[in-house]
C-alpha cells in the first residue's frame, strides 16, 4: 500500500484530508497570539502542537505570512540578525486578534456540525 503524505490519512482507497484547508491562516494568527515569531519558528510549533502530523514547508508559510501582513493582521517585529541570514519576526495586529476571534466562533460551530455529522454517519 502507497504510503500517504503527511496531512493525510489512508483511509482504504480514499485519500483524506486531516489537515482542513484553510487551516494554516487562523493557525499562524492563534500562535502569533501567544508571542511574535519568525517563520521558521511558525512551521516547527506547527509541527509540534499536530504532534508531527503536519510541518507546513516554506512554500506554504512564507506566501501566508507575506497575506497576512498585506492585509493588516500581522506586522513585521524586530529583525533577528544573523551572520548566515536575516529572520523576520511577525506579530499580530488588532485587525487579526479580531479575526481570530471571529474564526474562533466559527470553528466552534463547524466542529458541533462535525460531531453531529459523525452521529448520524455512524448510525447510517
Amino acid at each position: 500500500m502507497n504510503e500517504m503524505p503527511r496531512g493525510y490519512c489512508n483511509c482504504g482507497p480514499f485519500r483524506v484530508d486531516i489537515v482542513p484547508k484553510g487551516l494554516l491562516k487562523p493557525l499562524v494568527l492563534k500562535l502569533l497570539s501567544e508571542r511574535p515569531m519568525h517563520g521558521f519558528e511558525l512551521m516547527e510549533q506547527i509541527f509540534e502542537k499536530t504532534n508531527g502530523m503536519w510541518r507546513p514547508g516554506p512554500a506554504a508559510i512564507y506566501p501566508t505570512l507575506e497575506w497576512l501582513e498585506a492585509n493588516g493582521y500581522i506586522k513585521p517585529d524586530e529583525t533577528e540578525k544573523r551572520p548566515e541570514k536575516t529572520r523576520r519576526q511577525f506579530s499580530i495586529t488588532k485587525k487579526g486578534t479580531e479575526a481570530l476571534e471571529d474564526y474562533e466562533k466559527s470553528a466552534k460551530e463547524i466542529k458541533k456540525r462535525m460531531q453531529e455529522f459523525g452521529s448520524i454517519y455512524g448510525r447510517i
